[in-house]
């Protein structure tokens, strides 16, 4: 019994303790709030100029050959031995072979309609004589004069009407004519170069049947090029064929010159932006090079000229008003390298040239005295 009031007494105790304690913590109620305070970024600014600003359109795009032929079989046969030398890489002169076709049956198919129209000719030579006297002499010269291996001579003309229904009925026109058009045709069997130039592709080996229609290569002049670049809509007032521009290479040595000559006359709906073809040649050239192209164009009449790096992709850029950023709309007028022009800002603005992480509209910040 006496253990038993000894337990209570120390458990009383014990929650007597307890409560004392609490009561000697200090009360929430009375705890001072801990405030926080953002820290301001240091930042640095510019002030811009305001002037008439004088630059260059730059814009890049790749070279194509300004001369090219595409070679296509316009006749049937078998492609002979000069194929065999007509490979990628290989030049021409104007003129020179590159492809010739088996055109021995043609040309013996030719021959015989050549013979056959001198027989024609020979047969109203007669008639020439007796009913037109005054022409008898120039169709009997051009009679004697023609010959089957070469090409045939234009007709003498007839004197009168008469004459050529005669002609005409004995059908010695439709002969002529027949046979100048099978001789353009022969011409085909053989390909000459239409200019100075290189291969640049081929499709055919020697040996090989074609049908009229087959591809057979590829062969452009490797000295004028054609560089298609796309220019603002803004900066066409400066730009007409015949301008000339200065081009350059980000992977060889060395500068072309150019010149405008041709403008398209539609506009990309998105980009707002112009193609403009500058004709250029170069030993150093070769088609599918990339090129950039520099235009001068007229100053631009108070504007600013301003880090391009500032501006966002909605043309905003930040200003530093009461040691806080804002976010301000401009026109921007053109993109340069490194910077750009544009309008809707004063000399007094505080433009911020500190790229910040994760900048906003609102942020604390502190100007760096420069």
């Amino acid at each position: 019994m006496k253990k038993k009031i000894i337990a209570i007494g120390v458990s009383i105790g014990i929650v007597l303790a307890a409560f004392a304690i609490v009561k000697a913590l200090p009360s929430g109620e009375n705890e001072t709030p801990i405030s926080v305070k953002a820290k301001a970024i240091g930042v640095e600014v510019i002030h811009p100029e305001q002037s008439d600003i004088a630059y260059q359109i730059s814009s890049t795009g790749k070279i194509v050959a300004a001369e090219r032929f595409e070679i296509f079989a316009q006749v049937d046969g078998q492609l002979l031995s000069s194929a065999k030398k007509f490979k990628e890489g290989k030049t021409y002169n104007k003129g020179e072979v590159m492809l010739e076709i088996e055109a021995d049956e043609f040309e013996k198919t030719l021959l015989a309609k050549k013979s056959d129209f001198i027989t024609l000719l020979t047969s109203v030579l007669p008639d020439l004589k007796s009913d037109y006297p005054d022409s008898y002499q120039q169709w009997r010269q051009y009679a004697l004069n023609l010959d089957v291996k070469s090409p045939l001579p234009e007709m003498p003309e007839a004197k009168d009407s008469q004459e050529k229904f005669f002609l005409s009925g004995r059908g010695v026109y439709s002969s002529f004519y027949n046979i100048q058009s099978n001789e353009e045709r022969f011409e085909k069997y053989i390909i000459r170069a239409p200019f100075n130039g290189i291969v640049t592709s081929t499709m055919v080996e020697a040996g090989k049947a074609i049908r009229t229609g087959t591809e057979l290569g590829q062969f452009i002049n490797p000295n004028l090029y054609d560089l298609e670049i796309t220019i603002p809509v803004s900066a066409m007032k400066d730009i007409e064929v015949g301008k000339q521009a200065t081009l350059h290479s980000s992977e060889i040595n060395g500068t072309w010159t150019g010149k405008v000559t041709r403008i398209s006359g539609s506009i990309d709906e998105l980009s707002q932006s112009v193609k403009v073809f500058i004709r250029t040649t170069g030993g150093n050239l070769r088609e599918g090079m990339f090129l950039t192209a520099d235009l001068a164009v007229s100053p631009i009449e108070n504007s600013y000229n301003i880090p391009r790096k500032m501006l966002n992709d909605n043309d905003e850029l930040y200003v530093v008003e009461n040691n806080v950023l804002k976010l301000k709309k401009v026109n921007v007028l053109i993109r340069q390298g490194d910077n750009a022009l544009v309008q809707g800002i004063s000399a007094q603005d505080a433009i911020l040239q500190t790229v910040i992480k994760n900048a906003h509209q609102g942020m604390a910040v502190e100007i760096i005295q420069q």
